[in-house]
């Protein structure tokens, strides 16, 4: 792998904790922020559970976080290695494809009707945080690479190559 691509996985697992803390500051906001709630409702949980049943809450949780970083890092890598520049809009357009992708197949998989779902309130509630967060990771990953593509020289004489 190449510097721009570990540079994306870098501001991918940045981007993600971001996206973490927005998660977070959102269920506390709510009431709904609990240990319970992170290690049984977070997606990254539930894939640990469906995957491995239950845990201790210590290993559960740092599964979890394992996961979600290298799942955030994975796509910003990706993001990076396919454009020669990474925009804000870029990072947004990412982003909107994962929730999407979370929405439409992975939360149905897992037992849930994601974008599929009732109309019932607390439904609504989900998709919006969930919006939330997925808008906070794509404008976070998109920002620091706008940073990293400006002040690089070197990317200015020498754009990636496709």
């Amino acid at each position: 792998m190449n510097a721009r691509t570990w540079r994306g996985f870098l501001w991918g697992m940045v981007a993600t904790v971001a996206m973490t803390m927005t998660h977070m500051i959102i269920w506390a906001i709510a009431g709904r922020l609990t240990v319970e709630a992170l290690t049984t409702k977070a997606m990254p949980s539930m894939i640990i559970t469906r995957l491995l049943g239950p845990l201790p809450t210590g290993t559960h949780l740092l599964l979890a976080v394992a996961i979600h970083l290298g799942y955030g890092g994975f796509w910003g890598a990706i993001l990076f290695r396919l454009t020669p520049r990474v925009t804000v809009w870029k990072g947004l357009g990412l982003a909107a494809f994962l929730y999407l992708g979370a929405h439409i197949f992975l939360s149905p998989l897992l037992g849930h009707g994601g974008i599929m779902a009732s109309g019932e309130p607390h439904r609504a509630f989900l998709l919006l945080f969930s919006v939330a967060t997925h808008v906070t990771y794509g404008a976070t990953l998109g920002w620091l690479g706008s940073l990293g593509d400006r002040k690089s020289p070197a990317l200015a004489k020498n754009p990636p190559a496709h």
